[in-house]
């Protein structure tokens, strides 16, 4: 079984007398693994990183560090270190002296320092860059510094608040690529911060969705994006085309005025619900082999894909990715299995969620 390192009991955190930020959240973080809060400006996800390194104190419930209440311990007690979104490198210090800093300030004897140094830049493939000036560096190679300096000390727990978000798109990818492969060759806990899906996507094991300072839904990124627990979920993780529909029993939905068949269960009988299809689940074919009667209105090139907006005969839009090419204008059918339709209830909690997913299961 493995160990939790980091848990939240019912925080809340209020500034003032505004809204709270974060509302009762409780979660728990297991050691060694790449965690990502995800969810737009505002929702929270920084302030949760804050209370983890102790920049802020919680309004009400209790933070753990393995196992032990840290509620009233000080940010330079906690092992934790956090690499910022502007890095926060000491611009008159070279590489080494950066890394080294948080050394220095416990003492440690040269020797020690130069070890440590030299292998936290093996680390971050930067060796022979000790003597670099950091107005010399590269966007990627700061990045590099600055996460360098925070493995350094040998932290329990690393926290990223959108380290990527100044890079330049090629550059940011590469730079996934190397967090995610650091994190598992160093084995600690990475807690990472983005707004950005395609990144949480790509790098995480455990994915928070937040919105409104609570916790939407959390699990692996095949998990969040093909069972979405709600329409915020189903809309911010990927595209979607969601759509009202109503279960007519177990295995059957309507929508758009028509049954099919799909792979839900555990709903009331007629209970209105929310039906999910992503883009990619949508297949084109003629208008008569076709579930779907659809218009072409409009058509985007992707590089590997054609994105195409399709109007049904009620007026209801569809977002369809393709290889295949349509004209605007044109009448096509869309085809799909009913592994692609998602069904979401209304209002249901994650806990509900998780259960009746659980009953697909042992069906």
């Amino acid at each position: 079984m493995t160990e939790s390192i980091i848990c939240f009991n019912k925080v809340t955190k209020q500034f003032d007398d505004d809204e709270p930020v974060l509302k009762n959240v409780s979660f728990e973080i297991e050691k060694g693994k790449f965690y990502t809060l995800l969810g737009p400006s505002g929702c929270g996800k920084t302030t949760i990183l804050r209370l983890i390194a102790g920049f802020l104190e919680a309004t009400e419930g209790d933070i753990y560090l393995d196992g032990k209440k840290i509620n009233s311990v000080p940010a330079n007690k906690r092992p934790v270190n956090t690499v910022f979104q502007d890095y926060a490198l000491f611009p008159h210090l070279n590489v080494f002296e950066n890394v080294a800093f948080g050394l220095r300030i416990k003492k440690l004897n040269q020797k020690a320092i130069d070890e440590k140094v030299k292998e936290a830049l093996r680390f971050v493939n930067l060796s022979g860059y000790e003597k670099r000036e950091i107005s010399e560096m590269s966007g990627g190679q700061r990045q590099r510094v600055a996460i360098a300096r925070a493995i350094v000390n040998e932290p329990e727990v690393i926290l990223l608040d959108e380290p990527l978000s100044a890079l330049d798109l090629k550059l940011r990818t590469e730079m996934q690529y190397e967090l995610r492969d650091l994190q598992k060759r160093l084995g600690i806990t990475f807690i990472f911060v983005t707004h950005d899906q395609e990144e949480a996507l790509a790098m995480s094991d455990e994915i928070f969705v937040l919105n409104k300072g609570e916790i939407q839904q959390s699990g692996s990124p095949i998990d969040i994006y093909d069972e979405p627990i709600n329409r915020f979920v189903a809309d911010f993780i990927g595209e979607s085309n969601i759509v009202s529909g109503k279960m007519i029993q177990d295995f059957e939905v309507e929508f758009v005025n028509r049954r099919f068949e799909c792979v839900d269960q555990g709903f009331n009988e007629n209970e209105i619900v929310e039906v999910v299809i992503r883009p990619e689940d949508l297949e084109i074919t003629t208008a008569d082999k076709g579930k779907l009667q659809v218009e072409v209105d409009w058509v985007l090139f992707r590089g590997v894909h054609y994105e195409m907006g399709c109007i049904d005969i009620d007026g209801n839009e569809w977002l369809v990715h393709t290889t295949k090419k349509a004209k605007i204008g044109d009448k096509i059918g869309l085809a799909f299995d009913a592994e692609a339709i998602h069904v979401m209830r209304l209002g249901e909690t994650e806990e509900e969620f998780d259960k009746r997913l659980e009953s697909y299961e042992e069906a």
